[in-house]
């Protein structure tokens, strides 16, 4: 649900302490084995694998943000600072909390890629390019009236834009957010299901958490084939 990358402005060598990677621990199971103790960790440490992010300028280090990773330290004698461009992106479509707010400066919202490819190609001589303000309050109009008219993809989207604060519609708002996604996951849309199921789960947006519902929800949108639902259903049943 997350990709991050690392552009190298300048040579990275081995004397600045590069990144290194844990290849293929982005698993779930390879963290739970690195938060397990303090001497599985070390294990886990000790016998994995690294390969160290050494760049040349303009090279690109793409890697799932699961995937474990630390910086160096400096040698003593040939260190110095490293300057990288570091971006992440989101699948617009991930709804679970995946420790990812957009930009640290809060006056520039989230952005897709073909939101800003559309603002860059039209030009924006003596404009903001980021201001979509007049774009995202007609999309969002559209997305309210598909909704309305019981499309339940929309029903799904305006629920995810409520849950995640995104999409010109304010804070997040959980009770809203179950809201469609009831509408939809009543319709058969198995991302629906999952989410709404997510929520009872933990109880987001509901009066309580509710497992039993929460199962029920996950079990229809694995039937349907939806990935990750399997897993939610059984670690919902303990």
């Amino acid at each position: 649900p997350l990709l991050t990358v690392f552009i190298a402005l300048q040579d990275i060598l081995p004397g600045m302490g590069p990144t290194s990677f844990l290849p293929r621990s982005h698993t779930a199971a390879t963290h739970a084995a690195y938060n397990d103790s303090v001497p599985a960790r070390d294990e886990l440490l000790q016998q994995s694998s690294s390969v160290a992010a050494l760049l040349r300028s303009g090279d690109v280090a793409l890697f799932d943000s699961r995937t474990m990773h630390c910086g160096g330290a400096n040698d003593a004698v040939e260190g110095d600072t490293r300057v990288l461009l570091y971006l992440s992106f989101r699948n617009p479509r991930a709804t679970e909390a995946i420790g990812n707010v957009g930009s640290m400066l809060p006056s520039i919202p989230s952005t897709t890629l073909r939101e800003l490819r559309a603002k860059l190609s039209r030009g924006t001589t003596g404009t903001d390019p980021f201001d979509d303000a007049q774009e995202a309050e007609s999309i969002l109009r559209s997305l309210r009236l598909a909704a309305a008219q019981g499309d339940a993809r929309s029903q799904l989207q305006l629920g995810t834009h409520y849950y995640l604060g995104e999409g010109g519609v304010g804070d997040v708002n959980p009770i809203e957010a179950v809201r469609w996604f009831e509408r939809a996951a009543d319709q058969g849309l198995a991302h629906a299901q999952f989410n709404l199921g997510f929520c009872y789960s933990v109880g987001m947006g509901v009066t309580e958490v509710d497992v039993e519902r929460a199962t029920e929800l996950f079990l229809k949108a694995a039937e349907q084939g939806h990935p990750g639902a399997r897993e939610a259903y059984d670690e919902a049943r303990g």
